[in-house]
């Protein structure tokens, strides 16, 4: 499956820690959505969107994650995490999220539907134009 073409501008390198590996002596799967939260949590802030959401009154919340697992990843590899802008709907984004070895590749891949909601009452809340016009500048 070829991975989309989608701008990551801000990936975080780190090390795979040691009490992420499990029984099989390779990170336990579980980690690599905490791997993803991390890149989607960091370009949020990064890009100011974060507090854009904020200032619009929109809370996200995550409804769906998905990881594609294309190697196995070893302590104390280093990793590259990054996440991107994948598609722009009505009430929710596509994150796509990758970690990547500078050696071997891609590790792993994967969509996270973010949907927003209005601060209040927890309601799913249409993108306000400013929020459209900020995603987009990151397509």
């Amino acid at each position: 499956m070829e991975e989309p073409i989608i701008k990551y501008p801000f990936p975080v390198k780190q090390q795979v820690q040691w009490g992420e590996m499990d029984a099989f002596n390779h990170v336990n799967n579980v980690t690599f959505f905490r791997y993803f939260e991390t890149g989607r949590v960091n370009f949020l802030f990064e890009s100011g969107l974060w507090q854009l959401l904020t200032e619009e009154g929109v809370k996200i919340v995550v409804a769906k994650l998905e990881c594609n697992f294309a190697q196995p990843l070893f302590y104390p590899e280093t990793i590259e995490i990054a996440a991107g802008i994948k598609k722009i709907g009505t009430t929710s984004i596509i994150v796509h999220q990758r970690i990547i070895h500078a050696e071997r590749g891609i590790i792993a891949h994967g969509d996270a539907v973010i949907v927003g909601t209005d601060a209040a009452t927890d309601s799913k809340l249409p993108w306000s134009n400013i929020l459209r016009a900020a995603f987009e500048k990151w397509m």
